[in-house]
Formats: structure tokens, sequence, C-alpha cells
């Protein structure tokens, strides 16, 4: 829908429950120890882990309309999620090594995407109120498990999810040039459901 002008450039946030998944730079040695399979995508990056407490950002961008530059898309990606840190007085950084976000030497959020026909998806996962312990059956992007963080270890106290993701859209909203405007799964399913009832899809 987004290639053929359907729909407008999307930013969807979810909180996943436990799983690892597996981009396309993958190293088996890096979740050899895992009990259960992950999850292969086709993100860039390696292996990492979501679950409660992530809240993951899903971009359905048209590129071709903002310049044909991944790079750039990355940059702002990651730009979002440090100014949005900076609300909560935590200065954050992006990765020169490694891509992401770091506070200090931690990572706080880790970023992998793709591209078909210039249309984007996958994005950012932001370790809020994670439990990092999680993390310790892999080598979360082929680094140790101990280097993640999260905001809720940094701050001291649990974060308020809903809260963090309205104020990542605003900075979003800035880093695009783009507003976007919110609406819920649960109301979307109602005006599916009305439109069925009324003989409209």
């Amino acid at each position: 829908m987004r290639r053929e002008g359907f729909a407008r450039d999307v930013i969807v946030l979810v909180e996943h429950p436990p799983v690892v998944t597996v981009g396309r730079d993958g190293h088996k040695e890096n979740f050899a120890s895992l009990e259960r399979s992950p999850v292969y995508i086709e993100r860039g990056g390696d292996v990492t882990y979501h679950g409660p407490g992530q809240l993951v950002a899903y971009f359905i961008f048209n590129l071709t309309r903002r310049g044909r530059d991944l790079h750039q898309f990355m940059a702002n990606l990651q730009q979002g999620i440090i100014a949005t840190l900076a609300d909560y007085h935590v200065e954050a950084r992006r990765g020169d090594e490694y891509t992401g976000v770091w506070v200090g030497e931690k990572k706080i959020a880790s970023l992998g995407v793709a591209v078909k026909h210039w249309i984007t998806f996958h994005g950012a996962a932001i370790n809020l109120n994670t439990n990092l312990s999680d993390f310790r059956a892999i080598n979360p992007c082929g680094l140790a498990a101990d280097v993640m963080t999260s905001l809720e270890q940094i701050l001291g106290r649990t974060v308020d999810m809903k809260e963090f993701g309205t104020r990542l859209i605003k900075k979003y909203e800035t880093v695009f040039n783009t507003q976007f405007d919110g609406i819920s799964l649960e109301s979307l399913a109602e005006d599916i459901e009305s439109q069925k009832g009324g003989g409209e899809i």
C-alpha cells in the first residue's frame, strides 16, 4: 500500500512477547546456545532479543520521497531516540563502530532495517523496562550480553512506555518534518469491523 501510494509513511510502536530474531547478517555462533529456534527475518544485522518492557518501532517509509538516502534515514532513526532520551536527562550517542544508540559504553537501542523498492520496514528496539538477563542466551548484535542497558537501569525506576512512545513520535515529527497522527490498534480494528458491518471494505 505504501509503494502504491495508498498509505502515508507509518511508524508502528509495539511491545513483543519474548522472541529472538536473526537478521541477514546473523552468525550462528552468536545464538548457538539457544534452547529454541530463533525467527529468521529480512532486516539487516545479526541476532537480537525482543520482549516485554522493550519498545519496538517499525518504520514503513517511502525513501523515494526522502532522497533515497538510507544512511540519512538510519541517522534520523537514531537521532529521534537520542532526542527522546535527552527528555529523561540521559545523554546518548550514535555508535561509532556498532550501529545503535549508546549511553556511555552501554547499548540502549538496536537498529535493523530492510528496504524493498525504496520502501523501508523493520526499525529500532529500545530497552526501556527490559529484563536484561533475557539477552544472556545470545550475543546481541555480536556483542557480549552485558553491554546492553535499559532506561530503567539508568534511571533506577520503571519508565512509562506509552509516555516514552508519545515523546518519541514527537521527536520523529521534527526529525522527518512530518506530522504523524496517532491511532490505536483497538480503534483500527473497530473501524474495520464497522465497515464490514456496513458492507464496505
